[in-house]
């Protein structure tokens, strides 16, 4: 059996095959805290600017693949990419009436059941394996660990991820011939689920427009895998830029900072609070003085007429203020929304103003009021109070939540140390942001 050196070897080897390369500066490191991760060579150093991973887009895996050259799908996207030997489309019925996303999912299945005959097999061979994923997204935890979640935003997450897989698996077996029911197993489904979550990339920051505008669904309504570019760990902070040469297809991850010898080079996710990551890549980042990723998400009913204040909105560990609050601070409205009532500090803006057009709608108030006078408190007091109250009785039953569902039992595992830590940090955001919702409105 290959190691683990060996089989990232290999994948770079394929990778070079096409064209592709890791700077020759930087090597892929393996451990048990990082595992796969990107790390500057000894006596090596890495350059503003300088490349990291070049990817031929004939490497990338994703629903493109599925359609790539199929007679029924015209003009045919294709990204280079050899056609297929076995000629083994799936079903014109299923790849038209099945989700983008899910057929991605079903083409990666497809090629790890090939094995050593898929021209992908040098990458799917250094992919977390499905036997081995119960300790990666919580999603697909064990019970027992799942339970540690209990009371926390991310529980009810992962039920509803779980009932969306099933739906989803279920509706995708209907269309497929009863040969593929042995093979493609539900086990199967959630390994390449878990696989896409934690590793994809959206098409429209890679794919070119040629393609993208010819594709028979929305660019974003499936994920792209892109081997050894998927490798650099996540940092908030890391300055990083993903560019894409249309005529030779070809994406670059170029790095925007200077590494040292020994250095991990980091990729960056995007702004995502540790809910975020802790769903969809299954880890989170600790508190710092300098930098801190707490945070919970807070629905608001949808409105058709409310735009994008009908999203989830978020409330922070730290004042929105404060420099160690990045991720916050990027998802403000207005920047003019650091300069607000102190109760309102710890909240992100389009939650206020959702809230005051809640309060507001029908009355005689006019809805038309700037955020800055909102956020600033320069509304009547009664709508005021009102805001208040209502952010802090929701918040107030999201800590009875927490408070009343502690496990049973001491963290036993990595999965429950995990949780034991998030539900800590979810209970700290809570009781932060309460306490500044007494601080008042002055």
């Amino acid at each position: 059996m290959a190691t683990t050196a060996e089989r990232y070897d290999s994948l770079l080897r394929w990778v070079e095959d096409d064209g592709g390369c890791l700077n020759p500066s930087v090597e892929i490191y393996h451990d048990e805290t990082t595992k796969g991760s990107f790390r500057v060579r000894e006596s090596c150093s890495v350059g503003v600017n300088e490349v990291i991973v070049t990817l031929p887009l004939s490497k990338s895996l994703s629903y493109l693949n599925a359609i790539s050259d199929h007679p029924d799908f015209t003009p045919s996207p294709n990204l280079g990419t050899p056609c297929r030997e076995n000629g083994a489309y799936f079903p014109s019925d299923f790849l038209k009436e099945t989700p983008p996303h899910v057929i991605g999912r079903f083409f990666l299945i497809q090629e790890y059941l090939l094995g050593p005959e898929s021209r992908w097999w040098p990458y799917i061979r250094t992919l977390p394996q499905p036997e081995h994923m119960s300790g990666i997204l919580p999603t697909m935890w064990p019970s027992d660990d799942i339970e540690f979640l209990r009371g926390t935003n991310a529980f009810t997450a992962v039920q509803d991820i779980k009932s969306t897989l099933k739906k989803e698996y279920k509706q995708a077996m209907k269309l497929l011939p009863q040969s593929y029911h042995l093979e493609y197993a539900r086990p199967l489904y959630h390994w390449a689920y878990s696989i896409f979550t934690s590793r994809s990339f959206r098409p429209s920051l890679i794919i070119p427009a040629e393609i993208s505008s010819n594709l028979p669904c929305e660019p974003d309504d499936f994920s792209v895998l892109l081997p050894m570019y998927d490798i650099g760990n996540h940092s908030p902070l890391a300055k990083i830029a993903w560019t894409t040469d249309e005529q030779a297809r070809i994406c670059t991850l170029r790095s925007r900072q200077t590494y040292s010898a020994g250095e991990q080079v980091f990729n960056n996710y995007g702004m995502k609070t540790n809910a975020e990551l802790l769903l969809g890549y299954g880890f989170i980042l600790p508190e710092l003085e300098a930098l801190h990723n707490d945070y919970i998400h807070i629905k608001t009913r949808a409105d058709p007429e409310a735009g994008d204040l009908a999203a989830t909105h978020i409330v922070s560990l730290r004042p929105m203020a404060h420099r160690s609050s990045f991720v916050g601070r990027s998802k403000l409205l207005s920047a003019d929304s650091l300069c607000c009532l102190p109760c309102f500090s710890h909240v992100q803006d389009t939650l206020v103003a959702a809230l005051y057009e809640s309060i507001t709608r029908g009355g005689d108030e006019t809805n038309d009021i700037s955020l800055n006078k909102i956020m600033s408190g320069d509304i009547e007091g009664e709508i005021l109070e009102k805001i208040v109250n209502s952010l802090g009785a929701k918040l107030s039953i999201d800590l009875e939540d927490i408070n009343e569902n502690e496990p049973e039992y001491e963290a036993a595992n990595r999965n429950q140390e995990l949780a034991i830590r998030y539900r800590e940090q979810c209970r700290k955001v809570l009781e932060n942001v309460l306490r500044s919702l007494l601080a008042g409105n002055g």
